[in-house]
Protein backbone atom coordinates (compact mmCIF):
# COMPACT_ATOMS: atom_id res chain seq x y z
CA UNK A 1 0.00 0.00 0.00
CA UNK A 2 1.45 3.55 -1.13
CA UNK A 3 1.98 6.16 1.54
CA UNK A 4 -0.47 8.13 -0.38
CA UNK A 5 -3.11 5.85 0.03
CA UNK A 6 -2.72 5.28 3.99
CA UNK A 7 -2.65 9.45 4.06
CA UNK A 8 -6.31 9.33 2.66
CA UNK A 9 -7.63 6.54 4.87
CA UNK A 10 -6.68 8.37 8.20
CA UNK A 11 -8.13 12.04 6.52
CA UNK A 12 -11.38 10.28 5.93
CA UNK A 13 -11.55 8.94 9.68
CA UNK A 14 -10.61 12.22 11.37
CA UNK A 15 -13.07 13.60 9.35
CA UNK A 16 -16.09 11.07 10.36
CA UNK A 17 -14.84 11.87 14.23
CA UNK A 18 -14.80 15.69 14.01
CA UNK A 19 -18.69 15.34 12.02
CA UNK A 20 -19.72 13.31 14.69
CA UNK A 21 -18.57 15.62 17.89
CA UNK A 22 -19.69 18.31 16.07
CA UNK A 23 -23.55 16.94 15.46
CA UNK A 24 -23.57 15.51 19.01
CA UNK A 25 -23.02 19.10 20.36
CA UNK A 26 -25.46 20.64 18.15
CA UNK A 27 -28.11 18.50 19.22
CA UNK A 28 -27.16 19.00 22.66
CA UNK A 29 -27.35 22.67 22.25
CA UNK A 30 -30.40 22.34 20.03
CA UNK A 31 -32.56 20.03 21.49
CA UNK A 32 -35.79 21.05 23.77
CA UNK A 33 -35.21 21.77 27.58
CA UNK A 34 -36.93 19.99 30.13
CA UNK A 35 -37.43 22.33 33.43
CA UNK A 36 -40.04 19.66 35.04
CA UNK A 37 -37.64 18.86 38.24
CA UNK A 38 -36.28 22.27 39.32
CA UNK A 39 -39.78 24.53 39.12
CA UNK A 40 -43.23 24.55 40.56
CA UNK A 41 -46.16 25.92 39.11
CA UNK A 42 -49.60 26.64 39.65
CA UNK A 43 -52.70 27.32 37.43
CA UNK A 44 -54.66 30.66 36.85
CA UNK A 45 -57.73 30.17 38.76
CA UNK A 46 -60.66 33.14 39.75
CA UNK A 47 -61.41 33.71 42.92
CA UNK A 48 -63.05 35.38 45.93
CA UNK A 49 -60.13 38.21 47.29
CA UNK A 50 -60.01 39.52 50.69
CA UNK A 51 -58.12 42.08 52.10
CA UNK A 52 -58.17 42.34 56.38
CA UNK A 53 -56.39 44.68 58.66
CA UNK A 54 -55.39 42.44 61.83
CA UNK A 55 -54.56 44.21 65.05
CA UNK A 56 -55.12 43.21 68.85
CA UNK A 57 -56.77 45.64 71.24
CA UNK A 58 -58.30 46.28 74.65
CA UNK A 59 -61.78 46.83 75.99
CA UNK A 60 -62.44 50.43 77.07
CA UNK A 61 -65.11 51.76 79.20
CA UNK A 62 -66.42 54.89 77.83
CA UNK A 63 -66.76 56.32 81.46
CA UNK A 64 -63.22 55.85 83.08
CA UNK A 65 -63.03 57.81 86.09
CA UNK A 66 -60.26 57.48 88.70
CA UNK A 67 -61.90 59.03 92.02
CA UNK A 68 -59.83 60.18 94.86
CA UNK A 69 -60.61 62.41 97.86
CA UNK A 70 -60.00 65.83 97.44
CA UNK A 71 -58.20 66.43 101.02
CA UNK A 72 -56.00 63.73 102.85
CA UNK A 73 -57.31 62.05 106.09
CA UNK A 74 -58.43 58.28 107.36
CA UNK A 75 -61.06 56.50 105.54
CA UNK A 76 -64.23 56.36 107.82
CA UNK A 77 -66.16 54.71 105.66
CA UNK A 78 -66.71 52.80 102.74
CA UNK A 79 -70.68 52.42 100.76
CA UNK A 80 -69.93 50.71 98.17
CA UNK A 81 -68.19 47.60 97.20
CA UNK A 82 -66.45 46.21 93.62
CA UNK A 83 -69.04 45.65 91.04
CA UNK A 84 -71.86 48.26 92.88
CA UNK A 85 -73.63 50.19 90.37
CA UNK A 86 -74.03 53.59 91.37
CA UNK A 87 -75.48 57.26 90.44
CA UNK A 88 -73.94 60.38 90.06
CA UNK A 89 -74.18 62.19 93.06
CA UNK A 90 -74.37 58.46 95.31
CA UNK A 91 -72.01 59.07 98.20
CA UNK A 92 -68.81 56.34 97.47
CA UNK A 93 -66.87 56.99 100.97
CA UNK A 94 -66.22 59.27 103.47
CA UNK A 95 -62.79 60.47 105.41
CA UNK A 96 -62.67 60.75 109.07
CA UNK A 97 -65.27 64.81 109.75
CA UNK A 98 -63.78 65.27 113.25
CA UNK A 99 -61.22 68.15 112.48
CA UNK A 100 -63.07 69.79 109.67
CA UNK A 101 -66.63 70.23 111.62
CA UNK A 102 -64.76 71.54 114.42
CA UNK A 103 -62.87 74.16 112.40
CA UNK A 104 -66.91 74.57 110.76
CA UNK A 105 -68.44 74.89 113.96
CA UNK A 106 -66.03 77.29 114.87
CA UNK A 107 -65.86 79.51 111.56
CA UNK A 108 -70.16 79.74 112.08
CA UNK A 109 -68.99 80.62 115.42
CA UNK A 110 -67.09 83.12 113.84
CA UNK A 111 -69.45 84.01 111.37
CA UNK A 112 -72.36 84.65 113.92
CA UNK A 113 -69.81 86.78 116.11
CA UNK A 114 -69.44 89.15 112.61
CA UNK A 115 -73.25 89.15 112.52
CA UNK A 116 -73.72 90.22 115.36
CA UNK A 117 -71.00 93.06 115.33
CA UNK A 118 -72.13 94.27 111.84
CA UNK A 119 -75.62 94.73 113.46
CA UNK A 120 -74.43 96.19 116.29
CA UNK A 121 -72.81 98.72 114.45
CA UNK A 122 -76.04 99.98 112.45
CA UNK A 123 -78.27 99.80 116.15
CA UNK A 124 -75.91 101.69 118.07
CA UNK A 125 -73.70 98.93 120.88
CA UNK A 126 -75.35 98.16 124.26
CA UNK A 127 -74.05 97.53 127.35
CA UNK A 128 -74.58 93.74 126.69
CA UNK A 129 -72.40 93.74 123.31
CA UNK A 130 -69.88 95.81 124.63
CA UNK A 131 -69.68 93.21 127.06
CA UNK A 132 -69.72 90.12 124.71
CA UNK A 133 -67.01 92.01 122.57
CA UNK A 134 -64.96 92.59 125.70
CA UNK A 135 -65.23 88.55 126.14
CA UNK A 136 -64.19 88.03 122.96
CA UNK A 137 -61.16 90.21 123.55
CA UNK A 138 -60.00 87.67 126.22
CA UNK A 139 -61.04 85.12 124.27
CA UNK A 140 -58.97 85.93 121.43
CA UNK A 141 -56.15 86.62 123.72
CA UNK A 142 -56.29 83.32 125.41
CA UNK A 143 -56.01 81.59 122.04
CA UNK A 144 -52.93 84.06 121.11
CA UNK A 145 -51.24 82.82 124.41
CA UNK A 146 -52.25 78.88 123.27
CA UNK A 147 -50.82 79.56 120.08
CA UNK A 148 -47.18 80.93 121.53
CA UNK A 149 -47.31 78.19 124.01
CA UNK A 150 -47.53 75.60 121.43
CA UNK A 151 -44.95 77.25 119.14
CA UNK A 152 -42.74 76.60 122.11
CA UNK A 153 -43.89 72.98 122.67
CA UNK A 154 -43.47 72.01 119.12
CA UNK A 155 -39.54 73.84 118.90
CA UNK A 156 -39.39 71.85 122.04
CA UNK A 157 -40.76 68.24 120.59
CA UNK A 158 -38.65 69.05 117.71
CA UNK A 159 -35.14 69.60 118.72
CA UNK A 160 -35.77 66.79 120.52
CA UNK A 161 -36.51 64.44 117.87
CA UNK A 162 -33.66 66.34 115.45
CA UNK A 163 -30.77 65.52 118.82
CA UNK A 164 -31.88 61.77 118.78
CA UNK A 165 -31.86 61.52 115.12
CA UNK A 166 -28.54 63.71 115.07
CA UNK A 167 -27.03 61.19 118.34
CA UNK A 168 -27.76 58.31 115.76
CA UNK A 169 -25.95 59.52 112.87
CA UNK A 170 -23.30 60.90 114.94
CA UNK A 171 -23.09 57.36 116.80
CA UNK A 172 -22.62 55.66 113.42
CA UNK A 173 -20.47 57.89 112.06
CA UNK A 174 -17.81 57.69 114.91
CA UNK A 175 -14.82 55.52 115.00
CA UNK A 176 -14.06 55.35 118.03
CA UNK A 177 -17.67 54.78 120.09
CA UNK A 178 -18.10 52.09 122.55
CA UNK A 179 -22.12 51.29 121.40
CA UNK A 180 -22.95 48.67 118.75
CA UNK A 181 -22.88 51.09 115.73
CA UNK A 182 -22.08 48.06 112.93
CA UNK A 183 -18.61 48.86 112.32
CA UNK A 184 -17.44 46.23 115.10
CA UNK A 185 -19.50 43.92 113.98
CA UNK A 186 -17.75 44.01 110.41
CA UNK A 187 -14.14 43.77 112.42
CA UNK A 188 -15.64 40.92 114.17
CA UNK A 189 -16.65 39.29 110.49
CA UNK A 190 -13.14 39.85 109.65
CA UNK A 191 -11.19 38.39 112.02
CA UNK A 192 -13.66 34.99 112.16
CA UNK A 193 -12.70 35.16 108.10
CA UNK A 194 -8.94 35.61 108.34
CA UNK A 195 -8.30 32.72 111.13
CA UNK A 196 -10.56 30.90 108.62
CA UNK A 197 -8.26 32.02 105.97
CA UNK A 198 -5.13 30.73 108.49
CA UNK A 199 -6.67 27.19 109.19
CA UNK A 200 -7.54 26.66 105.61
CA UNK A 201 -3.57 27.68 104.48
CA UNK A 202 -2.60 24.66 107.59
CA UNK A 203 -4.92 22.74 105.48
CA UNK A 204 -3.21 23.21 102.54
CA UNK A 205 0.02 22.49 104.32
CA UNK A 206 -0.81 19.31 105.60
CA UNK A 207 -1.61 17.99 102.18
CA UNK A 208 1.59 19.47 100.49
CA UNK A 209 3.26 18.10 103.02
CA UNK A 210 1.70 14.56 102.81
CA UNK A 211 4.46 12.37 101.97
CA UNK A 212 1.98 10.03 101.22
CA UNK A 213 0.27 12.00 98.28
CA UNK A 214 3.39 13.17 96.83
CA UNK A 215 3.77 10.86 94.04
CA UNK A 216 0.17 10.87 93.22
CA UNK A 217 -0.78 14.08 93.56
CA UNK A 218 -2.66 16.10 90.22
CA UNK A 219 -0.58 13.09 88.81
CA UNK A 220 -2.73 12.87 85.88
CA UNK A 221 -2.84 16.44 85.24
CA UNK A 222 0.24 18.15 86.47
CA UNK A 223 -0.49 21.79 85.57
CA UNK A 224 -3.06 21.22 88.28
CA UNK A 225 -0.59 21.03 91.06
CA UNK A 226 1.28 23.76 89.71
CA UNK A 227 -1.86 25.97 89.92
CA UNK A 228 -2.29 24.91 93.19
CA UNK A 229 1.24 25.92 94.72
CA UNK A 230 1.34 29.21 92.74
CA UNK A 231 -2.30 30.35 94.04
CA UNK A 232 -1.26 28.93 97.67
CA UNK A 233 2.02 30.75 97.54
CA UNK A 234 0.41 34.41 97.33
CA UNK A 235 -2.34 33.56 100.11
CA UNK A 236 0.05 34.35 103.44
CA UNK A 237 1.06 37.97 102.16
CA UNK A 238 -2.67 39.27 101.15
CA UNK A 239 -3.68 37.24 104.90
CA UNK A 240 -0.84 39.53 106.64
CA UNK A 241 -1.89 42.80 105.00
CA UNK A 242 -5.92 42.15 105.89
CA UNK A 243 -4.72 41.34 109.34
CA UNK A 244 -2.63 44.49 109.35
CA UNK A 245 -5.31 46.15 107.47
CA UNK A 246 -7.53 44.76 110.30
CA UNK A 247 -5.54 45.90 113.13
CA UNK A 248 -5.68 49.16 111.91
CA UNK A 249 -9.36 49.48 111.77
CA UNK A 250 -9.88 47.84 115.53
CA UNK A 251 -7.47 50.88 116.63
CA UNK A 252 -9.43 53.56 114.59
CA UNK A 253 -12.76 52.43 113.03
CA UNK A 254 -13.18 55.65 110.76
CA UNK A 255 -14.72 54.48 107.10
CA UNK A 256 -11.44 53.79 105.16
CA UNK A 257 -9.84 51.91 107.73
CA UNK A 258 -12.75 49.79 107.81
CA UNK A 259 -13.30 49.78 103.91
CA UNK A 260 -9.35 48.72 103.57
CA UNK A 261 -10.10 46.42 105.83
CA UNK A 262 -13.19 44.85 103.45
CA UNK A 263 -11.31 45.07 100.52
CA UNK A 264 -7.99 43.62 101.53
CA UNK A 265 -10.07 40.75 103.53
CA UNK A 266 -12.06 40.03 100.26
CA UNK A 267 -9.27 40.00 98.68
CA UNK A 268 -6.95 37.17 100.71
CA UNK A 269 -10.83 35.02 100.64
CA UNK A 270 -10.65 35.35 97.28
CA UNK A 271 -7.45 34.31 96.69
CA UNK A 272 -7.52 31.47 99.08
CA UNK A 273 -10.82 30.25 97.46
CA UNK A 274 -8.84 30.58 94.00
CA UNK A 275 -5.99 27.98 96.05
CA UNK A 276 -8.90 25.92 97.51
CA UNK A 277 -10.30 25.57 93.95
CA UNK A 278 -7.22 24.44 92.46
CA UNK A 279 -6.00 22.34 95.40
CA UNK A 280 -9.58 20.48 94.53
CA UNK A 281 -8.74 20.31 91.19
CA UNK A 282 -5.18 18.87 91.82
CA UNK A 283 -6.94 16.03 94.08
CA UNK A 284 -9.32 15.15 91.55
CA UNK A 285 -6.55 14.60 89.30
CA UNK A 286 -4.71 12.49 91.74
CA UNK A 287 -4.67 8.31 91.89
CA UNK A 288 -4.40 6.29 94.88
CA UNK A 289 -1.79 3.87 95.73
CA UNK A 290 -0.22 1.66 98.41
CA UNK A 291 0.43 4.45 100.38
CA UNK A 292 -2.07 6.63 99.93
CA UNK A 293 -5.90 5.13 100.14
CA UNK A 294 -8.91 6.29 98.28
CA UNK A 295 -10.14 7.29 101.68
CA UNK A 296 -7.74 9.29 102.57
CA UNK A 297 -8.29 10.94 99.02
CA UNK A 298 -11.85 11.35 99.40
CA UNK A 299 -11.44 12.63 103.25
CA UNK A 300 -8.42 15.63 101.70
CA UNK A 301 -11.41 15.93 98.70
CA UNK A 302 -14.28 16.84 101.72
CA UNK A 303 -12.13 19.02 103.82
CA UNK A 304 -11.46 21.47 100.56
CA UNK A 305 -14.83 21.32 99.65
CA UNK A 306 -15.99 22.20 102.94
CA UNK A 307 -13.52 24.89 103.29
CA UNK A 308 -14.83 26.20 100.04
CA UNK A 309 -18.43 26.59 101.13
CA UNK A 310 -17.02 28.64 104.57
CA UNK A 311 -15.08 30.91 102.42
CA UNK A 312 -17.44 31.73 99.93
CA UNK A 313 -20.21 32.27 102.50
CA UNK A 314 -17.43 33.96 104.92
CA UNK A 315 -17.07 36.46 101.76
CA UNK A 316 -21.19 37.50 101.62
CA UNK A 317 -20.91 37.78 105.16
CA UNK A 318 -18.13 40.52 104.91
CA UNK A 319 -19.74 42.40 102.13
CA UNK A 320 -22.71 42.36 103.90
CA UNK A 321 -22.14 43.50 107.17
CA UNK A 322 -19.98 46.60 105.39
CA UNK A 323 -23.40 46.94 103.57
CA UNK A 324 -25.35 46.73 106.67
CA UNK A 325 -23.08 49.90 107.48
CA UNK A 326 -23.51 51.81 104.55
CA UNK A 327 -27.54 50.98 104.68
CA UNK A 328 -27.26 52.21 108.29
CA UNK A 329 -25.83 55.65 107.89
CA UNK A 330 -28.30 56.13 104.72
CA UNK A 331 -31.25 55.64 106.79
CA UNK A 332 -29.71 58.24 109.57
CA UNK A 333 -28.78 60.15 107.14
CA UNK A 334 -32.44 60.68 105.95
CA UNK A 335 -33.63 60.40 109.44
CA UNK A 336 -32.00 63.40 110.09
CA UNK A 337 -32.79 65.34 107.02
CA UNK A 338 -36.53 64.25 107.36
CA UNK A 339 -36.67 65.36 110.68
CA UNK A 340 -35.08 68.77 110.29
CA UNK A 341 -37.34 69.12 107.45
CA UNK A 342 -40.58 67.89 109.52
CA UNK A 343 -39.51 70.34 112.26
CA UNK A 344 -39.14 73.64 110.20
CA UNK A 345 -42.85 73.01 108.64
CA UNK A 346 -44.26 72.56 112.01
CA UNK A 347 -42.72 75.36 113.52
CA UNK A 348 -44.03 77.27 109.93
CA UNK A 349 -47.20 76.12 111.06
CA UNK A 350 -47.39 76.90 115.02
CA UNK A 351 -45.81 80.28 113.69
CA UNK A 352 -48.91 80.76 111.01
CA UNK A 353 -51.62 80.00 114.16
CA UNK A 354 -49.77 82.85 116.33
CA UNK A 355 -50.36 85.02 113.43
CA UNK A 356 -54.09 84.19 112.61
CA UNK A 357 -54.58 84.34 116.78
CA UNK A 358 -52.70 87.54 116.40
CA UNK A 359 -54.99 89.38 114.24
CA UNK A 360 -57.86 87.77 115.82
CA UNK A 361 -56.84 89.25 118.54
CA UNK A 362 -56.45 92.16 117.32
CA UNK A 363 -59.21 92.28 115.22
CA UNK A 364 -61.62 91.53 118.72
CA UNK A 365 -60.09 94.85 120.01
CA UNK A 366 -60.83 96.77 117.67
CA UNK A 367 -64.25 95.77 117.32
CA UNK A 368 -64.32 96.46 121.25
CA UNK A 369 -62.85 100.30 120.41
CA UNK A 370 -65.61 100.58 117.64
CA UNK A 371 -68.35 99.65 119.91
CA UNK A 372 -67.00 101.74 122.64
CA UNK A 373 -66.84 104.88 119.95
CA UNK A 374 -69.79 106.45 118.29
CA UNK A 375 -70.17 104.58 115.12
CA UNK A 376 -69.10 106.13 112.02
CA UNK A 377 -69.37 105.04 108.06
CA UNK A 378 -65.72 103.35 108.07
CA UNK A 379 -66.72 101.36 110.98
CA UNK A 380 -69.97 100.07 109.08
CA UNK A 381 -67.34 99.31 106.34
CA UNK A 382 -65.07 97.08 108.80
CA UNK A 383 -68.10 95.53 110.40
CA UNK A 384 -69.04 94.45 106.79
CA UNK A 385 -66.01 93.33 105.91
CA UNK A 386 -65.42 91.46 108.83
CA UNK A 387 -68.69 89.63 108.06
CA UNK A 388 -67.52 89.27 104.77
CA UNK A 389 -64.32 87.56 105.88
CA UNK A 390 -66.29 85.44 108.29
CA UNK A 391 -68.47 84.18 105.48
CA UNK A 392 -65.26 83.42 103.33
CA UNK A 393 -64.29 81.33 106.91
CA UNK A 394 -67.36 79.33 106.31
CA UNK A 395 -67.24 78.97 103.06
CA UNK A 396 -63.90 77.35 103.00
CA UNK A 397 -64.97 75.02 106.19
CA UNK A 398 -67.77 74.11 104.65
CA UNK A 399 -65.40 73.21 101.49
CA UNK A 400 -63.35 71.18 103.52
CA UNK A 401 -66.41 69.31 105.31
CA UNK A 402 -67.07 68.38 101.21
CA UNK A 403 -63.90 67.82 100.50
CA UNK A 404 -63.98 64.53 103.12
CA UNK A 405 -66.85 63.45 101.39
CA UNK A 406 -66.53 61.10 97.70
CA UNK A 407 -69.57 61.12 95.48
CA UNK A 408 -70.16 59.28 92.39
CA UNK A 409 -69.38 62.09 89.58
CA UNK A 410 -71.39 60.02 86.61
CA UNK A 411 -73.50 57.02 86.58
CA UNK A 412 -71.53 53.35 86.50
CA UNK A 413 -70.23 50.73 88.63
CA UNK A 414 -67.57 51.17 90.97
CA UNK A 415 -64.77 48.28 89.38
CA UNK A 416 -61.92 48.69 91.87
CA UNK A 417 -61.22 49.63 95.24
CA UNK A 418 -57.78 50.92 96.45
CA UNK A 419 -58.29 51.50 99.94
CA UNK A 420 -59.72 50.46 103.19
CA UNK A 421 -61.72 51.86 106.42
CA UNK A 422 -58.95 52.83 109.00
CA UNK A 423 -56.38 53.58 106.09
CA UNK A 424 -54.88 57.16 105.36
CA UNK A 425 -56.27 58.08 102.45
CA UNK A 426 -54.06 60.76 100.56
CA UNK A 427 -55.51 63.87 98.53
CA UNK A 428 -55.45 63.48 94.49
CA UNK A 429 -54.19 59.92 95.01
CA UNK A 430 -57.08 57.57 92.91
CA UNK A 431 -58.47 55.38 95.65
CA UNK A 432 -61.89 54.04 93.68
CA UNK A 433 -62.37 53.12 89.51
CA UNK A 434 -65.92 54.06 87.98
CA UNK A 435 -66.90 52.69 84.71
CA UNK A 436 -69.94 52.59 82.94
CA UNK A 437 -69.64 48.81 81.86
CA UNK A 438 -72.47 48.71 79.74
CA UNK A 439 -70.76 51.71 77.18
CA UNK A 440 -67.93 49.49 75.74
CA UNK A 441 -65.65 50.51 73.28
CA UNK A 442 -62.31 48.94 71.90
CA UNK A 443 -59.10 50.18 71.32
CA UNK A 444 -56.27 49.36 69.18
CA UNK A 445 -52.69 50.21 68.22
CA UNK A 446 -52.56 50.03 64.06
CA UNK A 447 -49.16 50.22 62.49
CA UNK A 448 -48.61 52.75 59.86
CA UNK A 449 -48.31 50.16 57.18
CA UNK A 450 -52.17 49.42 57.74
CA UNK A 451 -53.96 52.23 58.78
CA UNK A 452 -54.17 54.09 55.65
CA UNK A 453 -56.46 50.90 54.56
CA UNK A 454 -58.89 51.74 57.35
CA UNK A 455 -61.70 54.30 57.31
CA UNK A 456 -63.97 55.05 59.99
CA UNK A 457 -67.03 53.06 59.55
CA UNK A 458 -66.05 50.03 58.19
CA UNK A 459 -66.80 46.81 59.53
CA UNK A 460 -64.50 45.04 62.87
CA UNK A 461 -64.87 41.26 63.47
CA UNK A 462 -64.44 40.79 67.12
CA UNK A 463 -63.13 37.21 68.79
CA UNK A 464 -62.50 37.56 72.67
CA UNK A 465 -59.77 35.26 74.30
CA UNK A 466 -62.05 35.01 77.13
CA UNK A 467 -64.20 33.06 74.69
CA UNK A 468 -62.34 31.62 72.49
CA UNK A 469 -61.69 32.08 68.95
CA UNK A 470 -65.71 30.10 67.92
CA UNK A 471 -67.25 33.67 68.98
CA UNK A 472 -67.65 36.54 66.92
CA UNK A 473 -69.21 39.61 67.42
CA UNK A 474 -69.62 42.51 65.13
CA UNK A 475 -68.63 46.33 65.62
CA UNK A 476 -67.92 49.71 63.10
CA UNK A 477 -64.92 51.91 63.27
CA UNK A 478 -65.81 54.89 65.13
CA UNK A 479 -62.39 56.65 65.11
CA UNK A 480 -58.68 56.91 64.19
CA UNK A 481 -56.27 59.28 65.70
CA UNK A 482 -54.31 61.65 63.53
CA UNK A 483 -51.56 61.99 65.90
CA UNK A 484 -49.22 58.65 66.08
CA UNK A 485 -47.82 56.88 68.66
CA UNK A 486 -44.24 55.49 68.50
CA UNK A 487 -44.02 51.72 70.56
CA UNK A 488 -40.89 49.89 69.96
CA UNK A 489 -39.91 52.10 67.27
CA UNK A 490 -42.95 51.95 65.09
CA UNK A 491 -45.31 54.23 64.08
CA UNK A 492 -48.86 53.66 65.45
CA UNK A 493 -51.73 55.01 65.39
CA UNK A 494 -54.98 54.61 67.67
CA UNK A 495 -58.26 53.32 66.56
CA UNK A 496 -61.50 52.89 68.41
CA UNK A 497 -64.70 50.98 67.40
CA UNK A 498 -67.70 50.00 68.96
CA UNK A 499 -68.72 46.83 70.95
CA UNK A 500 -72.02 45.18 70.73
CA UNK A 501 -73.83 45.18 74.38
CA UNK A 502 -72.75 41.88 75.41
CA UNK A 503 -73.32 41.23 79.31
CA UNK A 504 -69.75 38.87 79.24
CA UNK A 505 -67.88 41.29 77.78
CA UNK A 506 -66.32 43.46 80.45
CA UNK A 507 -63.09 46.27 80.69
CA UNK A 508 -60.18 45.51 80.14
CA UNK A 509 -60.70 42.09 77.88
CA UNK A 510 -58.47 41.24 75.09
CA UNK A 511 -60.08 41.89 71.64
CA UNK A 512 -58.67 40.33 68.49
CA UNK A 513 -60.29 42.76 65.55
CA UNK A 514 -60.04 41.94 61.80
CA UNK A 515 -61.10 44.78 59.79
CA UNK A 516 -62.19 43.98 56.29
CA UNK A 517 -60.89 46.70 53.96
CA UNK A 518 -61.28 45.28 50.58
CA UNK A 519 -62.95 42.62 48.32
CA UNK A 520 -63.03 41.46 44.85
CA UNK A 521 -65.45 38.93 43.63
CA UNK A 522 -64.18 36.38 41.25
CA UNK A 523 -61.20 37.77 40.52
CA UNK A 524 -58.05 36.31 38.57
CA UNK A 525 -55.42 35.66 41.14
CA UNK A 526 -52.13 34.31 41.62
CA UNK A 527 -49.68 33.42 44.33
CA UNK A 528 -47.56 36.46 45.22
CA UNK A 529 -44.32 34.19 44.47
CA UNK A 530 -45.42 34.21 41.65
CA UNK A 531 -45.20 38.31 40.62
CA UNK A 532 -41.55 39.30 39.31
CA UNK A 533 -40.48 42.46 39.93
CA UNK A 534 -37.96 43.85 37.48
CA UNK A 535 -36.84 46.96 35.87
CA UNK A 536 -39.97 49.02 37.05
CA UNK A 537 -42.85 46.35 35.87
CA UNK A 538 -43.97 43.41 36.69
CA UNK A 539 -44.15 39.82 35.29
CA UNK A 540 -45.37 36.22 35.46
CA UNK A 541 -43.78 33.16 33.49
CA UNK A 542 -46.00 31.86 31.54
CA UNK A 543 -45.47 28.06 30.88
CA UNK A 544 -45.45 27.37 27.23
CA UNK A 545 -44.74 23.80 27.26
CA UNK A 546 -46.76 21.70 29.58
CA UNK A 547 -43.87 18.80 29.38
CA UNK A 548 -40.59 20.29 29.60
CA UNK A 549 -41.98 23.20 31.43
CA UNK A 550 -40.50 25.89 29.35
CA UNK A 551 -42.15 28.99 29.89
CA UNK A 552 -42.19 32.87 28.83
CA UNK A 553 -42.17 35.96 31.15
CA UNK A 554 -44.60 38.22 30.41
CA UNK A 555 -45.66 41.88 31.88
CA UNK A 556 -48.92 41.89 34.46
CA UNK A 557 -51.02 44.26 36.10
CA UNK A 558 -51.33 43.90 39.31
CA UNK A 559 -53.79 45.32 41.77
CA UNK A 560 -55.04 44.16 45.28
CA UNK A 561 -52.69 42.85 47.76
CA UNK A 562 -55.13 39.95 49.39
CA UNK A 563 -55.13 37.77 52.58
CA UNK A 564 -52.73 34.46 51.92
CA UNK A 565 -50.53 35.33 49.64
CA UNK A 566 -53.00 35.94 47.14
CA UNK A 567 -52.43 38.90 44.07
CA UNK A 568 -54.52 40.02 41.55
CA UNK A 569 -54.13 40.61 38.56
CA UNK A 570 -55.62 42.69 35.98
CA UNK A 571 -54.18 42.32 33.09
CA UNK A 572 -51.23 40.12 31.03
CA UNK A 573 -52.65 36.41 32.11
CA UNK A 574 -55.78 34.63 31.60
CA UNK A 575 -57.45 31.65 33.22
CA UNK A 576 -56.11 28.39 33.20
CA UNK A 577 -53.16 29.46 32.22
CA UNK A 578 -50.18 27.49 33.96
CA UNK A 579 -47.28 29.58 35.16
CA UNK A 580 -44.33 29.65 37.13
CA UNK A 581 -44.40 29.61 41.35
CA UNK A 582 -41.08 29.04 42.48
CA UNK A 583 -37.56 27.65 40.80
CA UNK A 584 -35.12 26.03 42.44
Amino acid sequence: MSIRSVFTKKKIIWTIIILLVVSGGAYYKLKPKNNAANISTATVTRQNLEQTVLTTGQVVSETNLSLSFQASGVVQEIKVKTGDPVKAGDVIATLSQANVKASLTSANGQLAQAQANYQRVLAGSTPEQINVSEKAVVSAKVAYENAVSQLATVKASTDITISQAQFTLDDLQSPTSASDNKRSAILVNIANQLVAVKSDLDKQKQILDDDNLENVFGVTDSSSLSNFKSANSQVQALLTKANASLATAQGYKSDANIYQAVDDAVAALNQNIKALNYCYTALQNSITSSQFSQAQLDAYKLTINTALSNENSGINLVKSSRQALTDALTAATNALANAKQSATSQINSAQNQINSAQAAWQQAQATLAQQKAKAQPADINAAKAQLLSAQGTVEAAQTALENTILKAPADGTITRIDTKVGQQATAMQPVFILQNINALHTEAYVSESNVASLKIGQTVDYTFDAFGPDQHFSGQILTIDPASTVISGVVNYLVKADLPNVPDIKPGMTANMTVMVAKRENALAVMSSAIINQNGGQYVRVINNSQTKTFDQVPVVTGLQADGGLVEVLSGITDNQEIVTLIK
